[in-house]
């Protein structure tokens, strides 16, 4: 999974709490899960193909079941004209007492042997049963990952949002200095401009901030399937309060991921299913063998001479082979094909494994990268508090440039957007370990 550049384009802080909005809702990252579980269409929908896979299981076990069958029938005889001297002469009738004619068949087949044909389609219910199954942990696991995200957004914004109100107020306070400075000649106007213009783009900015808000609050709504216009806290810490203890070694999430993941289950599965779809085609080559049985009661009796206008009673029971010749040569082509596919799918399962190893590599290697950059973030955050400080008093001690002091109050903003966003990476990246492997 890629992480979105949000959380790299603008930066971080170390504020933990999230600025109170009238009428939001507290919640948390594990109730949004469960609301995104319990709504989520997607989901829905893989649960009832998941339930209908037991049934089509069912079915195919029931074709190891005896065949029975029952027919009826009832009908008026033609008389029956005989050509004595030829078609195109007169021709003469066969009289019948009664035209009637009428019968009922009960007959029944079990099937012996097939070339164990049964056998591998309930097999293949049973792979495609599973398959459904994998498939619908892959769903959840990716809705999981999805909603993780997009509350790490939420939260995100609502700490930039602070943030900017924080240094609205705090530039509106300082060009209120710099106006009375200006009034007293001690400034340039271009002071008070710089100042001005300052102040116009973090205005700029919040208003962005606030839609991105509002565009993820409906996003998180959506999965829950609430109201769009809901307003959200989230109430989790953001970062990890020992974000050491949280990490495997690369090799045990590797493990994991072949063994748990999803993804690498649904791939198994495949192959298994293309290994069955030969060996059906391979069965579909091989006799049949089965017991069967009619029972017919019928009138007249003109089956079996000598003839007579009376019902009768014939019963048969016996063994049956058959077999298709024709698919030695029909299903020739047909066997390559699924051999060829075998083969694809086997890549395929392969392809999935190269693909975890690297995205888990590359998720590992950022998480670690995260929490170094964390460590110097803080370091960066009191160097331009400090550096701000100092000049915020020179300045107004007329010792250094009003483009000094905006330098250094968008550098503190910048470090402290820096360290906010290095924390929300750090929890995403972990997020994307726990879903490759399947623990998310």
């Amino acid at each position: 999974m890629v992480v979105p550049s949000f959380l790299f384009a603008l930066s971080s802080t170390v504020a933990q709490n999230q600025e109170v909005v009238q009428d939001s809702i507290p919640i948390t990252l594990k109730e949004v899960w469960e609301k995104a579980a319990a709504n989520s269409k997607e989901i829905k929908i893989n649960h009832l193909h998941t339930a209908s896979g037991v049934e089509a299981i069912k079915n195919a076990k029931s074709k190891q079941l005896p065949e029975i069958g029952f027919n009826a029938n009832y009908g008026k005889l033609a008389n029956i004209p005989v050509f004595t001297n030829g078609i195109l002469n007169k021709v003469d009738f066969i009289p019948l007492e009664d035209h009637s004619i009428y019968g009922a068949t009960l007959d029944a087949y079990f099937e012996i042997y097939n070339g164990h044909k049964l056998k591998t389609n309930i097999q293949k219910e049973a792979v495609k049963q599973e398959l459904s199954q994998y498939i619908e942990e892959e769903t959840i696991e990716t809705i999981h990952y999805q909603v993780a995200e997009s509350y790490l957004k939420l939260q995100l914004y609502l700490q930039f949002e602070k943030l900017v109100k924080q240094n609205i107020h705090q530039n509106e306070e300082r060009l209120k200095l710099i106006q009375k400075l200006y009034n007293g000649g001690v400034v340039l106007k271009s002071d008070v401009l710089r100042a001005q213009l300052q102040l116009s783009k973090q205005k700029t900015a919040l208003t962005a901030i606030c839609n991105n808000e509002q565009l993820t609050m409906q996003e998180l709504n959506i999965f829950m399937g609430d109201p769009d216009e809901q307003l959200l806290k989230p109430t989790d810490e953001i970062g990890f309060q020992d974000s050491h203890k949280l990490l495997m070694s690369y090799e045990e999430y590797i493990d994991d991921a072949l063994n748990k993941s999803p993804l690498q289950k649904i791939e198994k599965q495949k192959v298994a299913l293309s290994k069955l779809n030969i060996e059906g085609l391979k069965a579909d080559k091989l006799p049949r063998i089965g017991l069967f049985g009619d029972y017919s009661y019928s009138y007249p009796q003109i089956k079996l001479y000598p003839y007579a206008n009376a019902p009768y009673l014939l019963g048969v029971v016996g063994v049956k082979l058959s077999y298709d010749i024709s698919s030695i040569y029909h299903d020739f082509h047909k066997e390559e094909e699924a051999k060829i596919l075998y083969e694809e799918q086997k890549l395929a399962q392969e392809n999935v494994q190269d693909n975890l190893r690297k995205d888990i590599n590359k998720a590992y290697k950022r998480y670690q990268e995260d929490q170094e950059k964390i460590e110097e973030l803080e370091l960066n955050i009191k160097q331009a508090t400090e550096n701000y400080r100092i000049l915020n008093q020179t300045y107004f001690n007329q010792l250094s440039l009003i483009t000094d002091l905006l330098d250094a109050d968008t550098q503190l903003l910048q470090a402290q957007f820096e360290l906010i966003s290095a924390r929300i990476s750090e929890q995403l990246h972990y997020y994307q370990l726990q879903k490759n492997t399947g623990n998310l």
